[in-house]
């Protein structure tokens, strides 16, 4: 029977040139090891070492290279799943750095933590909430294992591994004129004052774009760097907002409802999921990342 015991002393004395060197190695007696390779080679029914009067380095047989391939065949399976082990007791803990924009930080992303966190009670996480230009920069330089972006304009270093197309629409209150209708156009828009967001977010130059072309100059109620606090100000019924339903949601949610833009002159948003391009992830940002995706895809169809 061929064993482990007798393949490690195999392979050591193939090593160490001879028996005797393999012995003070391995600190077992010659004999022993000598015993070994004997049983090796009746199991096999060849001769794995080459012996000779005054020989004082063994040489392998065909038989024994043989062998000698297969060991190192299985030393290095061995490895892999040593390595491979190493890499699912990590993930008993860990530290996951995200990245997200505000949209997302009431409903999306607490529930996709929540998840997780059933799954590996012993993962911490740090999540950073900022504007897409500021996640991108924080992506590129390895200070966040992923991040959840906007209309990201091109980036070194930043490699989009999920990314989906969002509706514009129109937030309005419940009890709002415009909730009554089931499409509007941008011009609808421009009898009611809006929730307009500043320079720091990504779709303040489209939408002034999108008035522009339309020749519309907004009655601006509340100018934020908030998302959350636009769309709070919609709920209201204060004014109204052009935002992306997010996914998840229905057309009508407790409060207020999203009412799609049916005009060529508004542009939809692009919404991704990104990573350091070139970076190998530790194994549970690895996990993360692909469970931050699988969600999402899933909220594509719920």
């Amino acid at each position: 029977m061929i064993t482990a015991v007798s393949l490690r002393y195999f392979a050591e004395v193939v090593r160490a040139g001879s028996i005797r060197a393999a012995a003070e190695r391995l600190f077992v007696a010659a004999s022993a090891i000598s015993r070994q390779i004997a049983l090796l080679e009746e199991e096999l029914g060849a001769p794995l070492l080459e012996r000779g009067p005054g020989r004082t380095v063994l040489r392998l047989t065909a038989a024994g290279e043989l062998l000698m391939r297969h060991t190192r065949h299985v030393d290095h399976e061995l490895d892999r799943v040593r390595s491979e082990i190493e890499a699912l007791k990590g993930l008993r803990k860990g530290h996951v750095r995200l990245g997200v924009v505000e949209t997302f930080v009431r409903e999306v992303i607490p529930g996709i933590l929540s998840r997780f966190n059933d799954r590996y009670p012993g993962v911490t996480y740090q999540v950073e909430v900022a504007p897409t230009t500021k996640l991108l920069e924080l992506v590129g330089r390895d200070e966040l294992d992923v991040a959840v972006t906007f209309n990201p304009p091109p980036s070194l270093r930043v490699k989009h591994v999920y990314e989906r197309t969002l509706e514009t629409c129109v937030m309005v209150a419940k009890h709002h004129p415009l909730a009554q209708l089931a499409t509007v156009k941008l011009t609808d828009c421009a009898a009611y004052g809006l929730a307009m967001p500043d320079q720091t977010i990504s779709a303040k130059r489209d939408q002034d774009e999108m008035f522009a072309r339309a020749r519309i100059e907004p009655r601006e109620v509340l100018v934020t760097n908030s998302y959350e606090m636009m769309r709070s100000v919609a709920e209201t019924g204060m004014a109204i907002t052009l935002v992306n339903a997010r996914p998840g949601d229905s057309a009508d949610m407790p409060g207020f409802r999203y009412v799609p833009i049916k005009d060529s002159r508004v542009k939809h948003q692009r919404m991704t999921i990104c990573t350091c391009e070139g970076r190998t992830p530790s194994p549970i940002a690895a996990v993360f990342i692909e469970t931050i995706k699988k969600e999402f895809q899933e909220l594509e169809h719920a």
